[in-house]
C-alpha cells in the first residue's frame, strides 16, 4: 500500500480497517469517502440505475450500470463487493464498477449483501445467489440482460462469493471474475505471512473476519464460504483471476487457478508485481491499477460477446 493509502487511514485513527477500536460504524462510515481519495475518476458510462431485488423476506439493494450505447439486450455481469464481508456496499466500489462497465462494455449489477457480524455466514451467500437468480430469471427483462451471456465478478471477499456463485450455478454463467479472491476460512495463519502482511489485509485481519463472519468453527470449510474445499470443479465456467503479489491471499488464489485447471476448467491467471491486496481500489495512488483494471474489464467484455 503507498503512503497516501496509508495517510487516509492514520488520518481517522484507522491503523486497520477491520480490527480498529473505533468500532465497525465509523469505519464503514469512513470508507464513504475513501474512493474520491484513493481512485482516480473512471471513465463515463451510460448511467446507473438503483434496484431492490426481492430476497424472501427482505429486498437486496443492487445498481446497474449500463455502458455507453447499451442495446436492449446484452451480456451481465453480476458483480459482488470486497470488505470482509464486513465492510463496503454499491458506494465503496462505485468507481470499480464504473471502470469495469466502460471497459468491458457489459452491463453490471453490483450487489449490496447483508453484512457481518449482524448477518453471519450464510446470509451474504444466500443474497449473493438470490440476487444471480433474479438477475438470471425473472429480472432479466427488467436489467435488459441476456441470461444466455452471463458472467459473476468480485474482488476479496467478493471473489470468494462469485467463484461460490460459479460453483453453484455452474451450467449458467459463460465466465467468472476473481480479483484477490478471499477463498477459504480455514487456514488464516500462513507461512512467511509477515512479508506479505499489508495496511488492510493481515493475519489478524482474517482471523477477525473468520470469527466475525463464520458463526459457527465446523462450518469454515463449507464450499459456500470457502469455495477452495470445493471437491467437483467440472464445468465450471473459464475464470479469470487477477492476483496481488504482496497479498496474504496469494497462495489460495494461485491454489484455486491449479485446481481449475486440474478439472479442465480454462484459467487465465494475472499477478500483478509488486502490488498489495484492494489495489483495485487504488488508482489514483497506484496508477498502474488503473491500467491492470481496464485491461481486466476488455477480457470481461472479450468473454461476453
Amino acid at each position: 500500500m503507498s503512503e497516501n493509502d496509508r495517510d487516509f487511514w492514520s488520518r481517522l485513527g484507522l491503523s486497520d480497517p477491520f480490527t480498529s477500536k473505533a468500532g465497525l460504524a465509523r469505519v464503514r462510515e469512513a470508507m464513504k469517502g475513501a474512493p474520491a481519495v484513493l481512485e482516480a475518476a473512471p471513465p463515463e458510462i451510460g448511467g446507473t440505475v438503483d434496484l431492490a431485488i426481492p430476497a424472501g423476506g427482505h429486498t437486496i439493494p443492487a445498481r446497474l450500470y449500463l455502458p455507453e450505447n447499451a442495446p436492449e439486450t446484452g451480456p451481465l455481469c453480476v458483480f459482488f463487493h470486497g470488505g470482509g464481508y464486513a465492510l463496503g456496499g454499491l458506494d465503496s466500489h462505485d468507481r470499480v464498477c464504473r471502470r469495469l462497465c466502460a471497459m468491458s462494455g457489459v452491463r453490471l449489477l453490483a450487489i449490496d449483501y447483508r453484512l457481518a457480524p449482524e448477518h453471519a455466514f450464510p446470509a451474504a451467500y444466500d443474497d449473493s445467489l438470490a440476487a444471480f437468480d433474479w438477475a438470471a430469471g425473472e429480472g432479466a427483462a427488467e436489467l435488459g440482460a441476456d441470461p444466455s451471456r452471463l458472467a459473476v465478478a468480485g474482488d476479496s471477499a467478493g471473489g470468494g462469493l462469485a467463484a461460490a456463485v460459479a460453483q453453484a450455478r455452474r451450467a449458467q454463467i459463460r465466465f467468472q471474475l476473481l480479483i484477490y479472491p478471499l477463498l477459504q476460512l480455514a487456514e488464516v495463519r500462513k507461512d512467511k505471512l509477515k512479508a506479505f502482511e499489508g495496511h488492510i489485509l493481515s493475519a489478524k485481519t482474517l482471523e477477525w473476519i473468520r470469527d466475525k463472519y463464520v458463526a459457527d468453527p465446523a462450518l469454515v470449510r463449507d464450499p459456500r464460504c470457502s469455495p477452495l474445499f470445493c471437491d467437483d470443479l467440472h464445468g465450471l465456467p473459464p475464470a479469470y483471476i487477477a492476483a496481488a503479489e504482496l497479498d496474504p491471499l496469494l497462495a489460495e488464489g494461485r491454489a484455486y487457478a491449479d485446481k481449475l485447471a486440474a478439472f479442465g476448467v480454462p484459467v487465465d491467471y494475472h499477478l500483478g508485481r509488486k502490488l498489495p491486496h484492494g489495489y483495485f481500489n487504488m488508482t489514483r495512488t497506484l496508477p498502474v491499477a488503473k491500467r491492470l483494471i481496464d485491461k481486466v474489464g476488455e477480457k470481461l467484455g472479450a468473454a461476453l460477446r
